[in-house]
């Protein structure tokens, strides 16, 4: 079964070189010693930084998809990583306009880490939520960006962030999606503060903490697009395609260390560990027919990317739990690697869209 749930249609596979330096720099990134924005510059050297950007162009996103999950199962944090950047070339790829056409160069050569802070605006398009900025007109008729990131990722000094925001012209006192845009921006720029480095139960390396905006200059063409829920209707397969590899990426090297743990009383966990490779299998083969449908006559449906999403989260959490009851003492070792595993399978309950999120939308969706 191990040789089976390997399998992904299309793949490309990441050099054995950077594959091998992820492994062996995962507990640094996990710790923060290693900052993960230095392995963007090597995978943009094998141009795996902007497969299938933008829906799915030239049917790689199934490609992408599968690079993101071969880190994920050396180092978490680097698919986790990956995925954020990509998705900032994505939202750019799509809006297009001469300022996204700008910054697009210095993503796909990984010199100028992306950091997406869409989560907000995928949640007020669930109507489970507000947009936390918002974009006023001074008195000079300047825009200016104001307002709270509470959490992201890859936030360094001169990433570029992705965010939404409530446009210039909505409403005081608006909420939900309504008004919304979406807003690009250097973190270098006057009036940006990015918060402090928190103490994470995993994945220091990632640069993940909050940003405060208080009067951010922007120019318009900053403002990448106003038809906003459209532009999340459409991003959110990929978004969701992309979250669920590195989910599947942990799930599959975690059932791989289970399955090799269940001797002796550990038997005793080989249905429930067979049960979730199955599973694990068949997400794979569900996420790659949506992947495929990405940009298609025949798009996806939200509620079969969400579902698949929220799948492809519990396998990663359940997995690595069955990997630490099997894994004997060492489990219970913060330096080794299956303790890594299980503190960054923490996370994905929480990584918006969170569990909680993903239950209550599918929820709408069926009823």
């Amino acid at each position: 079964m191990f040789d089976a749930i390997q399998q992904y249609l299309l793949t490309r596979e990441i050099p054995t070189e950077l594959t091998e330096w992820v492994a062996e720099n995962a507990q640094g990134i996990d710790s923060g010693r290693i900052q993960v924005r230095n392995v963007l510059s090597r995978l943009a050297d094998f141009g795996m930084l902007d497969l299938g950007a933008s829906a799915n162009h030239e049917g790689q996103l199934l490609h992408q998809a599968s690079a993101i999950e071969q880190l994920a199962r050396r180092s978490f944090s680097t698919g986790f990583a990956l995925w954020g950047h990509r998705m900032c070339i994505e939202f750019l790829s799509l809006a297009g306009g001469s300022y996204a056409e700008s910054l697009l160069p210095a993503l796909r050569s990984g010199t100028t880490p992306g950091a997406s802070a869409m989560a907000p605006g995928y949640k007020a398009l669930a109507e489970a939520g507000d947009l936390s900025l918002r974009v006023d007109r001074d008195g000079r008729g300047q825009y200016r960006l104001s307002g709270r990131i509470a959490w992201a990722s890859n936030l360094y000094s001169d990433a570029i962030a992705i965010t939404p925001a409530y446009g210039p012209d909505a409403p005081e006192h608006t909420s939900g999606a309504e008004g919304g845009v979406v807003v690009a921006l250097p973190l270098n720029s006057p009036g940006v503060t990015i918060g402090p480095e928190l103490e994470l139960l995993a994945m220091r390396g990632t640069a993940s903490t909050s940003v405060e905006l208080d009067g951010v200059v922007i120019s318009p063409d900053q403002i990448l697009t106003t038809d906003f829920v459209p532009f999340l209707q459409r991003t959110r397969p990929t978004l969701s395609i992309l979250q669920a590899s590195f989910c599947l990426g942990l799930a599959t090297t975690c059932y791989a260390h289970a399955v090799e743990n269940a001797t002796g009383a550990n038997a005793n966990f080989m249905p429930e560990i067979q049960e979730q490779g199955r599973m694990l299998t068949e997400t794979k083969q569900q996420l790659a027919a949506l992947a495929q449908a990405v940009g298609t006559a025949t798009p996806t449906k939200p509620v079969d990317v969400l579902s698949m999403r929220l799948n492809a989260g519990r396998l990663g959490v359940e997995l690595a739990a069955l990997e630490l009851k099997t894994a004997g003492g060492k489990g219970f070792v913060t330096t080794s690697d299956t303790n890594r595993r299980y503190r960054e399978s923490t996370f994905i309950p929480l990584q918006s869209p969170s569990e909680a999120q993903l239950r209550w939308e599918l929820e709408q969706l069926q009823s």
